[in-house]
């Protein structure tokens, strides 16, 4: 019941503070409804659910070996990597989409309405990219690598179920290693923008 009173508050409080995009923001219908730098924050921890790809793999029983293109993560390049790599670079656009849309709004602010709809559109559009397509690939991603955890035997089944072996090479060269370490410095970087901007937009918002 507290909850909901907030939530009431904090939305009735945003449209009667003279914001134009603040209001048309909670007037509009949408499921993703975080701000800018929430759903950056999101996507980094989305973004380092990746890193946890190559103690995963270093961590496959011996049983795993004969489904591998190597056991060695810093040349392996399984196919359900890329995958991951979709999703990654899907949370990168919409990133990038969002960190537009949040210092537009601060160099142009005040917005009109007209304007305010537009930046929406784009937002929303970014977090069903990222949060929600890119978010899925890379939950599958480190959902068939959780398989390989189980042994020989799972990954057998999954095979057989499947019919399609996800940890054949993928051919492109792509080492779980490398994938690791670009989706942690994304990660990090995305962190950070997500708290420069949470800054920055409350100055815009006070002046």
């Amino acid at each position: 019941m507290t909850t909901d009173t907030e939530t009431h508050d904090h939305i009735a409080s945003a449209i009667l503070s003279g914001s134009t995009y603040e209001r048309v923001r909670y007037q509009r219908h949408s499921f993703l409804r975080q701000s800018v730098p929430r759903t950056l924050m999101l996507q980094s921890a989305l973004l380092a659910t990746l890193v946890a790809l190559l103690p995963m793999y270093g961590l496959f029983p011996t049983s795993v070996a004969g489904y591998l293109p190597a056991t060695d993560p810093a040349v392996a390049s399984p196919k359900v990597l890329l995958l991951g790599v979709f999703g990654g670079v899907l949370e990168l656009l919409g990133a990038t989409l969002l960190v537009g849309t949040a210092l537009y709004r601060i160099r142009r602010g005040p917005l009109t309405e007209s304007q305010a709809h537009t930046m929406l559109d784009i937002e929303d559009f970014a977090r069903y990219v990222g949060l929600g397509t890119g978010g899925l690939a890379i939950l599958l991603t480190v959902a068939l690598f959780a398989v390989g955890l189980g042994g020989g035997p799972a990954v057998g089944a999954y095979v057989e179920t499947a019919g399609a072996n996800p940890f054949v090479a993928s051919g492109m060269g792509l080492p779980v290693v490398a994938v690791s370490l670009v989706a942690f410095v994304a990660s990090v970087v995305l962190f950070y923008a997500g708290g420069y901007l949470s800054v920055r937009l409350s100055q815009a918002r006070r002046d």
